[in-house]
């Protein structure tokens, strides 16, 4: 950060995963506070939250980008209201898009008074990323004071609680009487003022990956805590969810062939 004028970190699957653990993790132990984020959405994936069938995802189907645009307007809303963080949508366009895909998605993006670009990067490099990195540069101009889901001095479990409501739309967290006695231990040890990390599935705002949308109402269930005492925070894992790095069913890898001089595969 002292030898560039902005820096991009990718925080990753989404503002109920990424964001918060950057933001309440990171961000909190660091002191580092951002200037903006991008919230980068593919209209398949949007297409998908509003119960798209994969098989047909890359065929237009209005009804189902906008039912699932709830999606995209609850990630909006955490790092906006939440967070207060300036964004910028960002439209991962892909040769499958349609105009009146994009044009429903944009209208729908400003109507939420949030700026929305179209960047082909995927298609034309850094060229089809210039307009975002303009609306970026514009953002970073604007003041911004960074907020917390919750305060340092919070118990682990008003934490994991605030998260769940403020974060995934749940109205409450579960757990069994041997979860909840470590947790006490762990605030009890003098652990408690440490944040809290979540394992969850990437796929939903809930902790059940098949329910599409901005859920809410829903439960969380922690199955397991665990003491990261080097790290300095304690990691929930809540739902049935691995928590090896987020890898693929089917490696990219499988896909990708070098023939007749030419690298295919790679998209």
């Amino acid at each position: 950060m002292k030898l560039a004028d902005y820096v991009v970190t990718e925080a990753g699957f989404g503002a109920d995963l990424g964001a918060e653990k950057f933001i309440d993790i990171k961000c909190r132990k660091s002191g580092l506070r951002p200037s903006a984020c991008v919230l980068v959405a593919t209209i398949r994936a949007l297409k998908y939250h509003g119960g798209g069938d994969l098989k047909t995802i890359t065929e237009e189907n209005l009804a189902a980008l906008e039912a699932g645009i709830v999606n995209l307007e609850k990630h909006v809303a955490n790092i906006r209201d939440v967070y207060n963080i300036p964004l910028v949508v960002s439209i991962n366009h892909f040769t499958s898009d349609t105009e009146a895909e994009v044009a429903l998605l944009r209208a729908k993006v400003e109507a939420m008074g949030v700026k929305i670009v179209l960047a082909t990067h995927w298609a034309d490099g850094g060229k089809g990323a210039v307009d975002l990195a303009h609306a970026v540069v514009e953002l970073c101009e604007k003041p911004t004071e960074v907020t917390f889901v919750y305060p340092d001095d919070a118990t682990l479990l008003e934490k994991i609680n605030l998260i769940a409501s403020r974060i995934y739309g749940a109205s409450e967290v579960t757990a069994d009487s041997k979860v909840r006695a470590r947790i006490k231990e762990l605030q009890e040890s003098g652990y408690g003022h440490f944040p809290v990390c979540v394992a969850k599935t990437q796929y939903s705002f809930s902790t059940d990956a098949a329910l599409r949308g901005a859920p809410t109402g829903h439960s969380i269930n922690i199955r397991e805590v665990r003491l990261s005492a080097g790290a300095e925070f304690i990691v929930m894992v809540c739902g049935e969810v691995m928590t090896m790095p987020g890898l693929p069913k089917v490696p990219s890898a499988e896909r990708i062939d070098f023939i007749d001089g030419k690298v295919v595969g790679l998209f």
